[in-house]
Formats: C-alpha cells, structure tokens, sequence
C-alpha cells in the first residue's frame, strides 16, 4: 500500500536459467569470486518458467568453478520453505546471510501495508534458517512511522528485532508517495515523531549488531574474509555471512579470500590479522 513499483513492473520475468550460468562462467573466468542474485522479487524466481526456481539456479551456479560464494538479494519472509532452506543448507557457497525485506516487526502494521506475513510467521521463518544454519546472519530494511503506528506498534517492531537479532537494519521513515492506497490514509505520523522513531530504533540496531558480532564471530575466531577494498593501508571485505573485517596491508588484495583470525569486534568494522 506504501510502494509505487507493484503498479509499474507488470508481470514476473525470469531471467533464463542458461544465461545465467553463461553470464556467471563467465564472471568466473574473469575472476570473479562471489556473485549476488538479486532482483525485485528475488524468491519468485522461476514461478514463469517451467521446472525451475530459485534454489534450483543456486545449485547450478554452486557447480561453475571459481565462484567461491553466492550471496542473495533481498527476500520476501513469506517465500522462505522448509525446501528451500533443507537444500540451501547443503550449498556450501551459498553465504549464510539472508536479507529479509520485513518493514515492520507488528502484524497489525504489516496487514496495513498488506504484506503477505504477520510477525509471528517472519519469526519462523528466521528460526527455520537458524535450525539448518546456525552461523546465518540477517539483515533487513524497517520503516517507521507508517500511517496510524501506534507507539505500541512502534515498541512491537523493536521487541521483534530484538529477538530476530538483526547483524544491520536499514531503517528509513515513511514517507507518501503519489497515487500509492497509504497515502491517502488517515492517521499521518508528524516528521518530528517519524524521526524520533528512527533514532530510537537506530540506536538499538547498533546495540544489537554489537551482539551478534560478539556470538557470530568471538574474538579468536579464525574465519575466511573476501577482500573488496583498500584505504589507508587497510584492505576491507566480508565474512561468508557479511560481518565486515579490515586488516592491516601494504597493497591492494580485492578479489583474495584469506584466512583471517579476529582480534577486535567491537566496532562496525572488526579488526583481524591475516594467518
């Protein structure tokens, strides 16, 4: 109800499945070491094709030499199975990070927006991951200040993200946009309360994401990191499951998978040395 893009993408279209694995050999070829499925409705890949979906893709791409990681875009909870996730847990390059496009954490908010889940089937879905695999970290996107969120809404969606631990939460206030159902609604949030909201749940976000950094990856901890960038005498890259590491170097290393022990993890960005 608060988005224009269901009005303007028409239809599912999925990309072709030998394409795909065309385009990725070769990104492969050329070195590329971790590639990213996205797309608007990423999970509904497939549903326009004929014996194909997401999970099938994943585990044809899982077989192209030289890609190390597969990491996915955004997901709608409510596309999350006990299929998808048994056979995803056995994909040893598909990275143990899941982005959940939540919204909110209060059923009563999210039947506003018409999303297709409440907060009680989203939480399952979380702890379904959890079950096949422990080490998965989430990430999402929050939107505060929805047409008539009640603080008690508002308190809802910080107690679910307390409990969903969230590694990182985008957190945006809502905002009308022409021609979309809420923007017509009553119960308009005034900005000064939207923005309040936003620094509130901020503030827990980075409260949390020190939590999960703790529990996911202990100081000590030896773990593998692709390296993305380099700045002043540091290269920067991810975890399998997105947590950011920088470690100290005298040159360029994007593109390198190292072998990484962790010495701080008490910031953004933990601190390792290469072993």
């Amino acid at each position: 109800t608060y988005c224009i893009i269901p009005s303007a993408r028409g239809r599912i279209r999925s990309k072709a499945p030998e394409d795909i694995i065309r385009e990725i050999s070769g990104l492969a070829a050329s070195g590329v070491r971790e590639v990213v499925l996205t797309g608007i409705e990423t999970a509904s890949y497939g549903r326009d094709l004929l014996g194909v979906s997401l999970i099938d893709i994943i585990e044809q791409i899982a077989r192209i030499d030289g890609i190390e990681r597969i990491r996915l875009g955004s997901l709608d909870p409510s596309s999350i199975t006990e299929d998808f996730v048994s056979r995803a847990a056995k994909v040893s390059k598909l990275a143990p990070h899941f982005h959940l496009s939540m919204q909110s954490g209060s059923s009563t908010v999210l039947a506003r927006m018409k999303r297709k889940y409440n907060s009680r089937q989203a939480m399952s879905k979380i702890e379904l991951i959890r079950a096949h695999m422990p080490s998965a970290a989430f990430t999402t996107d929050m939107m505060v200040g929805f047409p008539a969120e009640t603080e008690g809404e508002f308190l809802e969606t910080c107690e679910f993200a307390k409990q969903a631990k969230f590694l990182f939460m985008h957190i945006f206030p809502y905002s009308k946009r022409k021609g979309t159902p809420a923007a017509e609604y009553g119960g308009q949030i005034p900005e000064t309360e939207k923005h309040r909201r936003v620094r509130e749940l901020s503030d827990l976000r980075d409260m949390i994401a020190d939590e999960v950094r703790a529990e996911l990856l202990p100081v000590g901890t030896v773990t593998e990191v692709l390296f993305e960038t380099y700045e002043d005498g540091y290269v920067k890259g991810h975890t399998a499951n997105f947590i950011e590491v920088k470690v100290k170097a005298n040159r360029d290393m994007h593109g390198e998978i190292c072998t990484v022990k962790i010495l701080t993890n008490d910031s953004v960005v933990c601190i390792g040395e290469i072993v």
